[in-house]
């Protein structure tokens, strides 16, 4: 157990089985308890004010999402009581959070501590300057007084890859919260929970963007600069490695629309990139380039145009329909599947459980109900447009958070 790290000064060197009685013995809050309220607004306001913020864009956004006029809508729309029923928390929540995007676990974290529950948050041992910052100004919210009737309610910890540790938080947790990987999302569900616990997993997704060419032809200079914006920060904000950043472009008209349209946005989304200058390696370099060889060796995608794939974006397109073969291949690091549709339907036999996103332009309302009218079984969680495709919303992969965090006890209409 000595090889816990705990971030937040409060439970610093306190041995683990403490830590989980005491989290385990806190009572639940009803949603949107105005103790977690007021500590949620501070925090949210202490992030947006910080010098330091226009640093780290995604945790501004966590910020402004979380600000005290978004928790007065979204207590408008979850009720904590009703005719025969009144909501708590479900008691001790572990989340065990990713490596590759830093602050989702803090969406997980705080929805969960809105909903009225006590958290644990494991983190990965690799230390980015994002979750510094977040850690930094988390222990500086929990000094003020709006921070004191929470300072139980919270811990943040890293440790090695130990089941044993896993095992202890399970056996004391009513819920259990896993964003990762397939094989972590396997790994950890092999470690049992309390009978009367609940599981939600966020595992490996990929996502597509569509966009109407006849749109783009129409889209004046402007207008494109817009789309390349909105791109740039749906695709290469967290190095395309977010489950919602699109990895596959589909063109939706005939084949000359869809070549004019390519060579505009294409150079478009360029400049974006020559202006915003996104970290590109040479290991994310040479990761294109290698998945650019699997792809051709299985016959499933060739470059676009004769490029070196030491540029960013790079772009493959694609032999055969989208297969789990080629989503398993792709690396992200700013490389593109492309490919041609006739209608934007044409889609859905492409897309299985593993689809969460698919960001848009161009189409009809009646365009996008034709395809989601022909989408398989759990295929795609969200439609949405061009630039939103990060956008954090309560309803997650399907999943209503503040619902799934949350238990009704059932009382009669009638007095008892």
């Amino acid at each position: 157990m000595m090889n816990i790290h705990y971030f937040l000064e409060q439970s610093s060197n306190r041995p683990l089985d403490e830590v989980l009685a005491s989290c385990a013995e806190l009572p639940a809050w009803r949603p949107f308890d105005h103790r977690a309220v007021d500590f949620v607004a501070r925090f949210s306001q202490r992030l947006l004010m910080h010098q330091d913020v226009r640093r780290y864009p995604e945790i501004a956004a966590l910020g402004h999402w979380f600000r005290a006029a978004r928790m007065r809508d979204l207590a408008q729309y979850y009720p904590i009581e009703t005719d025969d029923a009144v909501i708590v928390g479900r008691g001790l929540t572990f989340h065990l959070a990713p490596a590759n995007v830093d602050s989702v676990f803090m969406y997980s974290w705080l929805i969960s501590l809105l909903a009225g529950n006590a958290n644990i948050v494991r983190v990965s041992q690799k230390i980015s300057s994002q979750l510094a910052f977040l850690v930094e100004v988390l222990n500086s919210t929990l000094q003020e007084d709006v921070g004191q009737a929470v300072q139980g309610r919270i811990v943040i910890m890293t440790y090695p890859h130990d089941e044993g540790i896993t095992r202890s938080i399970s056996s004391q947790c009513m819920m259990r919260v896993v964003w990762g990987g397939d094989a972590t999302v396997a790994t950890i569900r092999s470690v049992p929970l309390r009978p009367t616990a609940t599981e939600i997993c966020f595992p490996d997704r990929f996502s597509a963007a569509a966009i109407k060419a006849e749109a783009l032809a129409m889209a004046d200079d402007d207008a494109l600069k817009k789309l390349a914006a909105n791109f740039y920060n749906d695709a290469f904000w967290f190095g395309q490695q977010a489950c919602s950043s699109p990895r596959l472009v589909n063109w939706v008209g005939d084949s000359e629309q869809c070549a004019v349209a390519q060579a505009r946005f294409w150079e478009a989304v360029r400049q974006e990139v020559k202006r915003r200058a996104p970290e590109n390696t040479p290991a994310m370099g040479m990761a294109r380039l290698s998945a650019a060889f699997e792809y051709a060796a299985f016959s499933l995608a060739h470059p676009s145009i004769q490029e070196p794939f030491i540029q960013s974006p790079a772009r493959l397109e694609l032999e055969t329909l989208v297969s789990s073969e080629a989503k398993a291949l792709h690396c992200g690091n700013g490389l593109f599947l492309e490919q041609r549709l006739d209608a934007i339907e044409q889609l859905a036999s492409q897309l299985s459980d593993k689809e969460q996103t698919l960001a848009v332009h161009g189409f009809t309302r009646a365009e996008i109900l034709l395809l989601v009218n022909a989408l398989p079984a759990r295929s795609l969680d969200r439609i949405v447009p061009m630039g939103e495709a990060l956008g954090f919303a309560p309803v997650w992969d399907g999943t209503d958070l503040f619902v799934a965090f949350s238990r009704r006890i059932s009382i009669p209409k009638n007095s008892l």
